[in-house]
């Protein structure tokens, strides 16, 4: 069993010029496919497994039985540990997988390969052990008290959604300068009872912010260049910039093909535009997010809005 836990949900598509171009709406050319050398190249195996050598084995697993004991996951008939290269990703982490009396898995522990926790997870059904955590502050109370336990202090506003039966998500995103980090921070998920059910943590290296940051209308001005090269002229009038935030962001190959499949590993501080379409023309292309430099205005990547 293999779960990969990315935190930045993918709205991306690595085909997302081709659909442009099918639909007509590129004007002008774009570059070629990157090279074999990209780090992570679409159709290639996203992971390689390799065993993890014994001495740093064993101070996983010990780190999984402590994890264990703090989460209040049960006691595993016995436990693997592998290390996988998620290329997709960009991160190398030891996998440490749980295992019943009954050879099934029950649970997956995520750790860097210096010791950091990266994910946890309990799998499985697990029966209502108490009462329904009905309340947002009760679910952020319990999620609090999962991050500490994992051994972290999440910093900043908590953000509890219900997902009613399947129980709550709790998460603290990343923010730094007042600027933030989408997909970094911690999310902790919660059964239906308040108790554990999964724990993620990602935090990407950032790179420096530029000396000095463009005005938000020079910004916006920028992208409008873009979208008149990108939309025909036709069309040009039903798509229109809703407003520019800035944002830590990682490069990728939505408008530029030549860069590498996976997004960039380090995050750049950006202007991300909101781009919506109107009339007719949202029935070929709900909007876009386009992300450019926030120093030189130079195009880093975005989403494709269907």
């Amino acid at each position: 069993m293999r779960l990969l836990f990315h935190p930045r949900p993918g709205r991306r598509s690595g085909g997302v010029l081709l659909l442009l171009s099918a639909a007509g709406l590129l004007v002008s050319g774009t570059a070629g496919r990157a090279a074999a050398t990209d780090p992570y190249v679409g159709g290639h195996a996203a992971t390689n497994v390799s065993a993890v050598p014994n001495g740093e084995a064993a101070v996983q697993i010990e780190r999984a039985v402590q994890t264990g004991r703090r989460l209040g996951l049960p006691q595993p008939a016995r436990r693997t540990v592998e290390r996988v290269e998620d290329r997709r990703g960009q991160a190398t982490f030891d996998e440490v997988t749980e295992i019943d009396a009954q050879g099934q898995a029950t649970a997956l522990l995520r750790y860097a390969p210096d010791g950091r926790l990266l994910a946890a997870v309990h799998l499985g059904w697990q029966p209502d052990r108490g009462k329904t955590v009905s309340a947002e502050a009760d679910a952020v109370r319990l999620a609090l008290a999962v991050a500490r336990n994992a051994g972290f202090e999440p910093v900043g506003l908590a953000v509890p959604l219900s997902r009613d039966a399947n129980g709550w998500s709790v998460g603290w995103d990343r923010v730094v300068d007042g600027v933030p980090v989408p997909g970094d921070g911690i999310r902790v998920q919660l059964q239906a009872d308040g108790s554990f059910h999964g724990f993620t943590r990602a935090e990407h290296p950032l790179a420096p912010a530029p000396e000095a940051i463009l005005a938000a209308g020079i910004a916006q001005e920028a992208v409008g260049r873009l979208l008149d090269r990108w939309i025909p002229a036709a069309s040009r009038g039903d798509v229109r910039i809703d407003g520019v935030a800035l944002a830590w962001v990682a490069p990728n190959d939505t408008f530029e093909p030549s860069r590498p499949d996976a997004p960039a590993d380090v995050r750049r501080l950006a202007w991300v535009a909101r781009v919506r379409s109107t009339g007719t023309f949202a029935d070929v292309l709900r909007g876009l997010e386009v992300a450019i430099d926030a120093g030189d205005g130079s195009l880093l990547g975005g989403d494709v809005l269907r």
